[in-house]
């Protein structure tokens, strides 16, 4: 960390809902239970095909090949270092993520509930946290267009973190979690965050 090291408000606002998740899991499994029957889709419902396509925009296989694009796309402009800042940030927010899984080792809702296929630990969602991520780093580097992004990166969150409840693969606790996993994450990348090239007109 650098020296005078001060949490952001973004990493601040991450560790309260990272903090509110594993209170949920940990001090309140009865409230974390009811809420997920709020949110739950019963199995006979005609959404349940549309929200298995929705949530799918939040996973790896997705996430990664578009952050990839954008990267290369930046790098073809010659802004070589902010591709990488890219990439870095996204990969190494997934490390800290499967990492935390597996450190926490929480089990998935009850099966009988889900209505998606899922076997990995379920404590902090990879599907919120990586797109709250990969939406926001989208947002710190385009600068420009942040009064269209951030609305995007709001709503893109808050869609599949919805769907991972609608579909009974994630406690609320891993959602809100994943996503303040990924404020903080966003956070201290963007300290590291290398300045826009300066564009040389030519006249």
């Amino acid at each position: 960390m650098p020296r005078g090291f001060r949490p952001s408000p973004l990493m601040l606002s991450g560790l309260i809902l990272m903090i509110a998740g594993l209170a949920l899991w940990r001090l309140a499994p009865e409230l974390d239970l009811t809420l997920l029957a709020l949110f739950r889709l019963d199995s006979m419902s005609p959404a349940v095909p549309a929200i298995r396509g929705l949530t799918m925009l939040g996973g790896l296989s997705l996430l990664a090949p578009f952050t990839l694009v954008v990267a290369a796309g930046l790098a073809l402009h010659g802004d070589r270092r902010r591709a990488l800042w890219l990439v870095l940030t996204v990969a190494t927010g997934r490390l800290a993520v499967e990492t935390a899984k597996f450190m926490c080792a929480r089990g998935r809702p009850p099966l009988a509930g889900r209505l998606d296929d899922v076997s990995s630990p379920s404590f902090p969602s990879a599907h919120a946290a990586g797109t709250l991520l990969v939406w926001l780093a989208l947002a710190m580097l385009f600068d420009r267009q942040r009064r269209f992004l951030l609305p995007t990166t709001v709503a893109m969150a808050a869609a599949i973190g919805w769907t991972r409840l609608a579909l009974g693969v994630h406690w609320p606790g891993d959602v809100l979690a994943g996503f303040g996993l990924a404020l903080v994450w966003a956070g201290l990348a963007e300290r590291w965050l290398p300045p826009a090239p300066v564009r040389i007109s030519r006249v």
